[in-house]
């Protein structure tokens, strides 16, 4: 998942222009955050205590929710790659690419019944996602924006999906940690929007 801030820009309009498409990005983090504390309430109603083993097949909520889960990320980064420009919309859009195979891949192993596979799956999207999430807000910050919500969360993703890929292999596959990874990183996106917003109020 990714969130970004534009630089300062010189001219009168062009500073309109930022303002606007800051404005549009907080929104989508906001609504993304809403949509995901939303699933990991419903992640984590439809786990309940009956947690599957790796071999174990996965029921139809929770499959349908693991699947759509990525599709916050698709939609969110191609909403905001419509209102960019160059290389911006460029690695949004790639963003956006990265988490549709995720969706395709937890598919395929969520309704074939292979809990492992999903959590693996899921793990390695999460390593991707958060490592591009990670460098973009690290070029954010040489550009002298502050970007340590959006930081945090790539790294925490990057070492989350690590820890996922390694449960994978194991006797549980614990789908209900996915709800408190979903819902953590949903807050750093509400922390992410309302600092943004304070910044573009100054």
């Amino acid at each position: 998942m990714s969130a970004s801030v534009l630089p300062p820009l010189s001219s009168p309009l062009k500073e309109q222009e930022a303002a606007g498409l800051d404005r549009i990005t907080r929104r989508i983090a906001v609504v993304r955050a809403a949509i995901a504390l939303v699933w990991a309430a419903a992640l984590a109603v439809a786990v309940g205590d009956d947690v599957p083993t790796t071999a174990s097949d996965v029921t139809t909520a929770v499959a349908v929710l693991l699947s759509a889960y990525p599709l916050i990320d698709v939609v969110s980064s191609l909403v905001e790659a419509a209102a960019r420009t160059g290389r911006s919309a460029n690695v949004l859009k790639i963003n956006a690419a990265v988490s549709a195979v995720a969706a395709i891949g937890l598919t395929a192993a969520t309704f074939a019944g292979d809990a492992g596979a999903a959590l693996a799956v899921f793990g390695a999207w999460a390593i991707v996602s958060g490592a591009m999430q990670l460098a973009r807000a690290l070029r954010q910050r040489r550009t002298g924006n502050r970007q340590w919500q959006m930081i945090v969360s790539g790294a925490i993703s990057s070492v989350a999906g690590l820890t996922f890929v390694a449960a994978s292999s194991k006797q549980d596959a614990d789908f209900s940690v996915l709800a408190g990874y979903a819902a953590f990183g949903a807050v750093l996106y509400l922390v992410w929007a309302v600092r943004a917003r304070r910044v573009g109020a100054r």
